[in-house]
């Protein structure tokens, strides 16, 4: 408990600016992570975890006979000189596959863009701008023998399941190299849940190399209301693929929302482990996490982004327009890409 203590006081908990401005953040429409191969990815996460094909949430509610979902096929992928403005890929062409998750009020999509160069690089968890998805399920055991079936590679130190405050998790990576934590639900989230399906709650995760950083651009520019901070066990820290070293979490939601956000940061040993490599993601490289995000007052929004130095991934950070909203991307201190959507009225 000393040890905790001490931690806990070294990294001191954060405080983010004080907010001057109504936020515009309402929500979010979906968590998006590029993948290098929409048909090997999808896979992973139906026959695993039991996450289905989804409409858009653009896309209005489908007709009565309207056919079941399906993945576009590579060669019906097409450019859009308007998503090419958006995303910076001219010349590229690109298809989505939105999927849902029970018990998930928002949307997990798969982007994929063809050619154009893309890095592979598979994300260590302290490498700032890794994120992972945090999926709360019924029975985990399950779950892994699943994933064994599958060969999925493993990140926890050990190879199975540990013991943390959260409940028993595994971390693992995805056919794309992505991370996945797996962790438990409690019999109370489990009665709790609104729906059947193995996952009972969805959260996410961002790797930071800077907290208070960080914190400036999710709550102070956002409006992302901050929890607790709090220093990670012996067990999350193997959770995490680390032996030894410090970890710190600090907990946001999305406002609008109960949607949880954790922001992570890392001291990792030196010599044991391949130091941080900081991710500075384009869009069409695998792996690539992305926020979705609904806003109001775009223009004020962007201004503001502007103003306090943000980079943008959009063309001259110029919203694009189509009938059911505009559209920009922006981006986080640690590489991360987040866009701003501001349905049509």
């Amino acid at each position: 408990m000393l040890a905790l203590i001490t931690l806990a006081s070294a990294f001191a908990q954060p405080r983010a600016p004080g907010l001057v401005h109504p936020t515009e953040v309402r929500g979010i429409y979906n968590w998006v992570r590029t993948t290098g191969d929409a048909e090997r990815a999808f896979p992973f996460y139906r026959d695993v975890l039991g996450i289905e094909l989804a409409r858009s949430p653009f896309a209005g509610p489908a007709a009565a006979n309207a056919p079941a979902e399906q993945i576009r096929t590579k060669s019906a992928a097409r450019s859009d000189p308007l998503v090419a403005n958006l995303t910076n890929t001219p010349g590229a062409r690109f298809r989505t596959v939105f999927t849902h998750a029970s018990n998930t009020p928002f949307g997990l999509e798969l982007s994929e863009f063809f050619d154009i160069p893309r890095s592979e690089r598979a994300a260590n968890p302290w490498d700032p701008g890794a994120a992972k998805l945090i999926f709360r399920v019924r029975d985990l055991t399950a779950v892994i023998a699943g994933l064994r079936t599958r060969a999925t590679p493993v990140v926890t130190l050990g190879g199975g399941p540990l013991d943390t405050p959260a409940g028993r998790s595994l971390l693992v990576r995805d056919p794309d190299g992505s991370l996945v934590q797996l962790t438990q639900a409690s019999a109370a989230e489990i009665a709790g849940a609104k729906s059947d399906g193995q996952i009972v709650d969805t959260a996410i995760w961002i790797s930071v190399a800077d907290m208070q950083a960080a914190l400036a651009f999710y709550s102070g520019l956002l409006g992302f209301t901050v929890h607790e901070a709090r220093a990670a066990t012996a067990a999350e820290l193997r959770l995490n693929g680390l032996a030894g070293g410090e970890l710190l979490e600090t907990r946001t939601t999305i406002p609008g929302t109960a949607v949880s956000v954790v922001l992570a940061s890392f001291r990792v040993p030196a010599g044991r482990v391949p130091s941080p490599n900081a991710f500075r993601w384009r869009i069409q490289d695998v792996g690539a996490p992305q926020f979705q995000l609904e806003v109001t007052g775009l223009d004020a929004l962007l201004e503001r982004t502007t103003r306090a130095g943000y980079r943008f991934l959009s063309v001259d950070a110029n919203p694009i327009e189509r009938p059911f909203g505009r559209f920009v991307f922006a981006i986080d201190p640690n590489g991360v890409l987040v866009e701003f959507v501001e349905p049509a009225r």
